[in-house]
C-alpha cells in the first residue's frame, strides 16, 4: 500500500518535471506573484528530478523488503 502511494507521488513529480521542461519554451513567464526565469526553471527541473529519483529509490526499497 505504501509502495503504491510512493509510486503515485513519483509519477506526479515526474509530470511536474516534464511541465517545467516545456516551460523552457515560454520563458520568461510572469505568474503575477513571481517571474519564472531560465535560472529558476532550471533549478526547478533539477530539484523535481532529484525528488522523483528519491521516491523511485524508496519505492524499490519497499518492494525488496
Amino acid at each position: 500500500m505504501l509502495r503504491d502511494i510512493v509510486l503515485f507521488f513519483a509519477g506526479f513529480e515526474f509530470f511536474h518535471t516534464i511541465v517545467h521542461v516545456f516551460f523552457a519554451f515560454l520563458l520568461p513567464l510572469d505568474l503575477k506573484f513571481i517571474i519564472l526565469t531560465t535560472t529558476l526553471n532550471t533549478w526547478s527541473i533539477v530539484i523535481n528530478a532529484l525528488i522523483t529519483l528519491a521516491l523511485l529509490w524508496w519505492a524499490k526499497r519497499l518492494r525488496s523488503k
